[in-house]
């Protein structure tokens, strides 16, 4: 890919002058946000791009088993978490590449349509202080206010995680759990709000179901959870 190659064979300034110039005789809305190619076939990436998500698109419900009851409604995904989209929310999540959230959103606004989401408000998953501090961004954040400008419903940053904790990647099954819980709090009234809960990817529900006990402590009426990948 053409980002790799830069990467692999100039140096950090060219590569900075080179995007320069770049960005000037063909504006951003021309490259990928995914591979950097200089085509854009729809929702922001080349055709190739573009046919590797579909090709892993699920556009679906998420149906589970989980070991407790959770405080969720529904869940909605883009994409299975293999291929292109794993890689790609490890790109928005730790190489900066942060027009991906537009993407993302972009689809995520054509699950909400198909199965026609009924929402009040969106709310992102948050991140710690120290995780934001490091990463400079929140990407559930990122996606959420995507998903507002297409929409035009409200972007409310009302939970909070009020405890630092690992990485769920680094456990399995029933210790994500463990690792999450009671880390998250809501205090912002929502009475008889249907939210949007919005995150880059669901993989047990525990992210979930525990941002859920703050919302519905808030008095939510439902929660959807919606993700780009499952």
């Amino acid at each position: 890919m053409y980002t790799k190659f830069k990467q692999s064979f100039l140096g950090k300034g060219i590569c900075e002058a080179i995007d320069g110039l770049l960005e000037i005789i063909f504006p951003s809305e021309s490259v990928c946000a995914n591979c950097g190619r200089i085509e854009v076939y729809d929702y922001g990436l080349c055709k190739e791009c573009y046919f590797e998500v579909l090709n892993k698109s699920i556009f679906s419900k998420v149906q589970r088993n989980y070991p407790i009851k959770v405080e969720f409604d529904e869940v909605y995904s883009v994409c299975r978490y293999e291929g292109l989209p794993k890689e790609m929310i490890r790109r928005l999540k730790y190489k900066e590449k942060v027009e991906l959230a537009n993407v993302f959103a972009k689809f995520m606004v054509d699950v909400i349509n198909n199965f026609n989401i009924d929402f009040d408000i969106i709310v992102p998953v948050p991140s710690s202080k120290k995780r934001i501090r490091i990463r400079g961004y929140n990407q559930a954040s990122l996606i959420a206010r995507n998903i507002s400008n297409l929409t035009g419903k409200k972007v409310l940053e009302c939970v909070e995680k009020i405890r630092d904790t690992k990485s769920q990647t680094l456990f399995k099954d029933q210790n994500r759990w463990y690792n999450v819980k009671g880390v998250f709090k809501c205090s912002t009234d929502l009475s008889g709000k249907n939210i949007l809960l919005v995150d880059d990817v669901f993989t047990s529900g525990a992210t979930a179901h525990f941002n859920s006990v703050a919302l519905k402590k808030s008095n939510a009426k439902k929660i959807i959870v919606l993700t780009f990948a499952t």
